[in-house]
């Protein structure tokens, strides 16, 4: 029994397809992991991990006629490291703005309540002091 040249060749454009949507993934991933400590870049990692081998099992089970080559996985290879080369450099600073204009939105959040702190503990202070006075 022999697989037909059109259904291996979807096969190979299906595994490029899904190394390509790997690398999305990992570039989605990216912002997060270097924004967080070194805990949720593990997590992150296990997640993609975890993804990747699900994306891949899920591949393998719905090859032609029960059979996974090694031609799909060198196709995904390829679609993910396409990804990392071509289009991360393209797509990942559009990845990272809203990463980065919530970091601006919490720093200057940070500055104001330190700000707003300050001018608390300069106005009250005497309050505790007032308070006993009026007893």
């Amino acid at each position: 029994m022999s697989t037909s040249l059109y259904r291996q060749l979807a096969a190979l454009g299906t595994a490029l397809a899904m190394g390509t949507g790997l690398g999305l993934l990992y570039d989605l991933l990216r912002p997060p992991r270097r924004q967080g400590g070194g805990l949720l870049a593990a997590l992150l990692d296990l997640l993609f991990a975890l993804c990747a081998g699900a994306a891949v099992f899920l591949h393998a089970m719905a090859a032609p006629e029960g059979r996974l080559g090694l031609w799909e996985l060198c196709a995904a290879l390829l679609g993910f490291l396409f990804y990392l080369h071509a289009l991360s450099p393209v797509l990942l600073p559009v990845l990272e703005l809203p990463f980065r204009v919530m970091e601006n939105i919490m720093r200057s959040c940070k500055k104001d309540g330190k700000f707003l702190a300050d001018s608390a503990k300069k106005y009250f202070q005497k309050t505790k002091d007032w308070i006993i006075m009026r007893q």
